[in-house]
């Protein structure tokens, strides 16, 4: 068993896990928690772009949690799915810089180079 998101166990958060409110208020919390941390990934300016990763932190959620059902295993809560299976900085590194807040430019995207062949 691996240790929990950044030694914060969200075990008391389990009675919400029924739908997809009660997951969001999780994830919310794991982001407050991140956010008090000595050194946060998760910093009031790019909070709401890490927030609109939550539809497909879910999205993989309900996959695990089919794959566990199909595989006669039991399924994972989403606390467990967060403590166990989620990486928040992996998740950070592969979303395109606009989806997290830490583009180069706040207003315009980076310049696109197309050449043909």
């Amino acid at each position: 068993m691996t240790q929990p998101i950044f030694g914060n166990p969200l075990s008391n958060l389990e009675i919400f896990e029924e739908g997809r409110e009660g997951r969001n208020l999780i994830f919310q919390t794991l982001l407050e928690r991140l956010q008090q941390q000595q050194r946060p990934q998760v910093t009031q300016f790019n909070r709401p772009f890490i927030s609109n990763l939550f539809p497909s932190i879910e999205n993989e959620f309900i996959g695990a949690t089919g794959r566990a059902i199909s595989q006669g295993q039991q399924a994972p809560t989403f606390t467990d799915f967060l403590n166990n299976d989620f990486n928040l900085q992996r998740r950070i590194r592969r979303a395109p810089s606009q989806q997290v807040g830490s583009s180069i430019s706040r207003l315009t995207s980076p310049a696109r180079f197309l050449f043909s062949q």
